[in-house]
């Protein structure tokens, strides 16, 4: 009797649908759906033993296991994935949230997250943010209705994360890709920022530039206070590579956006039309190099006669323009990779304790788009003299 009540249970379990064993017909098609009870007749076991295979929980032979699943495959049989979460307490999903799925940037760490997702039999949704915190708690919620066992996110805000820390506190493991929260003490995978930043500037002051900008889509919030941790960390690297190089800091070298691209072009041409202009930027990503690149060819500047640039990111078509353009490399599938290796190893049990940061190093590849400082003879005068700055 305990052994027919078990198989009942399984039955119902993880397939959602009565215990006796009448078909089901699909009322979308008019199809019979095979049930977990065709799958156990078809390999000659109980419902309960194909229920723990099919569920992938309990002990099972492997050679029965084997059965189990070839007659599953060869009656195409689909599991209630419902139902499964109702009986197993987890989904197989996981939850995903980036800032902007036309980035290249992130389009690449998407492609990493559902790739080794899969190969561990998880499911992905997919929501963005927009940079925009509103929109950032929206989509948490809507994946914890959703049932996600877990979060991977690139978080809009370093300071604002109580809907992260309710989210950990569900036993919904939380996962930071990219970006850093202090006070969160989540499993964290990112870039040195701050050492890619140095570097960069470093290598400028190296070939004689001291009029070296940032430029930053992001928006400002105070003196040093920044929605997104990298571009903080990227500032605090600026910084310390002109403080160390005796080079005072000017604030109008410092450039934000505030996510507007036609107000960061604006501020830029400014800058150029200052009478102690920059000799070199720095852009804190792809997109803010696309703008710089568009507002020098504009305004007549030559790459890297009279302008260097070196921005982060290494999107295709930095070294295909004309000159190419010096970038830091980012490890983004790695990071992402990584993530959800590590989040899948916390759901199954195999990783546990306190969350633990990784940092990879980024790559300053060195192309032809920075040169030694410009003569202030050929450097004044702009707007009037022609020069070649971008090509494709």
């Amino acid at each position: 009797m305990k052994d027919d009540k078990e198989r009942q249970h399984g039955a119902a379990g993880l397939d959602g649908a009565s215990t006796d064993e009448q078909p089901v017909r699909d009322a979308t098609r008019g199809a019979i759906v095979p049930t977990i009870a065709d799958v156990a007749r078809a390999a000659g076991v109980s419902r309960a033993t194909a229920a723990r295979v099919l569920g992938d929980y309990g002990y099972v032979r492997e050679q029965t296991r084997e059965l189990v699943l070839n007659a599953a495959k060869e009656m195409s049989y689909q599991p209630n994935q419902l139902a499964r979460s109702m009986a197993t307490g987890r989904s197989k999903t996981i939850g995903v949230i980036v800032a902007d799925i036309e980035n290249l940037y992130f389009a690449r760490a998407i492609r990493a997250i559902t790739d080794t997702a899969s190969a561990h039999g998880f499911v992905v949704i997919l929501a963005t943010s927009d940079e925009d915190i509103v929109l950032e708690r929206d989509a948490v919620r809507v994946l914890l209705a959703k049932r996600v066992d877990g979060l991977i996110i690139s978080p809009t805000s370093s300071s604002e994360v109580d809907h992260l820390i309710s989210a950990s506190e569900r036993d919904c493991p939380v996962v930071l890709l990219d970006r850093r929260i202090p006070v969160l003490r989540a499993d964290t995978f990112a870039v040195d920022n701050f050492g890619a930043a140095y570097e960069a500037v470093t290598s400028l002051i190296g070939q004689g530039h001291r009029n070296v900008a940032l430029v930053s889509n992001a928006p400002a919030h105070g003196e040093q206070r920044h929605l997104i941790s990298s571009i903080r960390e990227r500032v605090d690297g600026y910084r310390a590579a002109l403080h160390d190089a005796e080079i005072s800091v000017t604030s109008d070298f410092i450039v934000f956006g505030g996510w507007d691209p036609q107000r960061l072009a604006l501020h830029v041409r400014a800058l150029c039309m200052s009478p102690d202009r920059p000799t070199a930027f720095l852009a804190t990503d792809s997109s803010v190099a696309l703008v710089l690149l568009a507002v020098l060819k504009d305004m007549n500047f030559s790459i890297p006669d009279e302008v260097s640039l070196i921005c982060f990111d290494d999107p295709a078509w930095t070294a295909a323009t004309t000159p190419a353009l010096s970038v830091i490399s980012q490890p983004i599938r790695d990071l992402a990779a990584a993530a959800t290796e590590h989040l899948i190893a916390r759901l199954k049990g195999e990783a546990t304790g306190p969350g633990n940061e990784t940092l990879l190093p980024a790559t300053l590849i060195r192309r032809a788009s920075v040169g030694v400082v410009p003569q202030p003879s050929i450097y004044a005068g702009k707007g009037r003299k022609v020069g070649t700055c971008f090509q494709n």
